[in-house]
């Protein structure tokens, strides 16, 4: 056995199914899934802590939104340790844990904070051998992924990306990387999971079924309740499979194109602003009949005005429809020459929007890979009880919000932007 698992007696014994994790010599990337009650998020930490007495490791851990480490992630590291009963070795920081016998440390950060996207200062970080990204169902900009891998290149020593996260669906970008094209099928309690056979991929993948020994019995009956009574979220959230849609999908019915057809000449671009946490998202929008096309033009944060002008170039002979909320970048736009109209949103205005755009064929652009992560993950909010309401989640919205714009200016036929008008009714 590796000595990663050590030979310590003192040491807590290793599930078998995650001995891969320690054994592991030529994966890059290590991808650890799990359904509900799996315990993959302690098994990660135990590995982490363990790593850390190999020599000249530096681990960056990081979750896309991380606000204090010493409250959340680091006690979770603590409590391994104390498991381990090697708590004489470690020196704990507010935001890294530092092993006084080999010099090794393990930093915790953010992806995002206050100030901004972290990403630049993160892959800045000398001489990380280790990343791992914890709860990445979270993250949704595969471009500062990629940033981050790019940056694990210490010499002399093995590089280790790993991905921790409940499986979510497969328009998530992990997914398109390492399983669409290159997986099998494992059956975990009659439920087929997709297991990445990706040549540069370990993939892990366990459930509550591996922790047994360790779960309440009212979690059990939690879960036996599920499987009786709703076994699509039995295999999406309790086994792990990925999904096509998220469960409370708002639109669960849309196609994909290769592009929109050319004989299409009702077109306008739809804008929601963003900036510092959340994208400008810009979608071409076209109608035909009772199909709405959709193409994503841009989707990135950080975004100003001349890089706005700069991206929607290309369509300034169309109308833009955009959110109201800043006036003063409206009238930048239109003073760099696009045909811009706000849309004051007024009472009932997201229902209304949705409902209409329920009522379609709703067609996107298969390279708009934002566009269609949102119509997978915009999802109906619940009430205390757990049942649906009609009402959107304010997340997972940002090309949604905009294609709206586009629906209530265009479609529902409401031309007059410089008023409120209330939709609470209209369907």
């Amino acid at each position: 056995m590796s000595s990663r698992l050590g030979t310590n007696e003192q040491r807590t014994p290793v599930h078998e199914v995650y001995h891969p994790l320690y054994n592991n010599r030529d994966k890059f990337i290590v991808l650890v899934t799990g359904g509900r009650g799996s315990g993959k998020s302690f098994e990660v930490a135990r590995f982490l802590e363990r790593l850390t007495f190999e020599k000249n490791r530096k681990i960056l851990f990081t979750r896309y939104t991380l606000v204090s480490a010493s409250k959340s992630i680091i006690p979770e590291v603590e409590d391994k340790i104390e498991r381990d009963g090697t708590s004489e070795y470690f020196k704990v920081t507010k935001d890294r844990i530092i092993n006084k016998y080999t010099g090794s440390e393990l930093m915790f950060m953010g992806i995002l904070a206050s100030s901004g996207n972290q990403t630049a200062k993160l892959k800045s970080i000398q001489g990380v051998s280790v990343f791992v990204c914890d709860e990445a169902e979270e993250w949704r900009s595969e471009e500062d992924y990629d940033k981050m891998v790019l940056s694990i290149r210490t010499k002399g020593i093995q590089n280790m990306v790993i991905v921790v996260m409940n499986p979510a669906s497969t328009s998530h970008f992990i997914y398109q990387k390492y399983i669409k094209d290159t997986h099998r099928i494992e059956y975990i309690d009659g439920v087929p999971v997709q297991i990445s056979t990706h040549p540069n991929v370990l993939h892990i993948h366990t459930t509550y079924l591996d922790n047994l020994e360790y779960l309440s019995k009212e979690f059990l009956q939690e879960v036996e309740d599920i499987k009786l009574n709703n076994p699509s979220k039995y295999e999406r959230v309790v086994i792990g499979r990925w999904a096509d849609t998220n469960e409370g999908a708002i639109f669960k019915n849309y196609s994909t194109i290769d592009a929109i057809p050319s004989y299409i000449g009702n077109c306008s671009v739809a804008l929601d602003f963003g900036y510092t946490n959340d994208p400008t998202a810009g979608v071409l929008c076209a109608v035909h009949g009772n199909t709405l096309y959709l193409d994503e033009i841009c989707y990135a944060t950080h975004m100003g005005s001349r890089d706005i002008i700069k991206t929607l170039r290309p369509y300034s002979a169309l109308d833009v429809t955009a959110d109201s909320a800043d006036p003063r970048l409206i009238d930048e736009l239109r003073a760099g020459g696009l045909r811009v109209t706000p849309v004051r949103k007024g009472a009932g205005s997201i229902i209304a929007g949705i409902n209409k755009m329920l009522d379609m064929n709703i067609v996107v652009t298969s390279r708009s890979k934002n566009i269609i992560y949102e119509l997978d993950n915009y999802c109906w909010a619940k009430d205390k009880d757990g049942n649906y309401v009609n009402e959107p989640i304010d997340e997972n919205n940002h090309a949604m919000d905009a294609v709206r714009y586009f629906v209530l200016r265009f479609i529902l036929g409401w031309g007059d932007t410089e008023r409120k008008r209330d939709y609470t009714g209209v369907f």
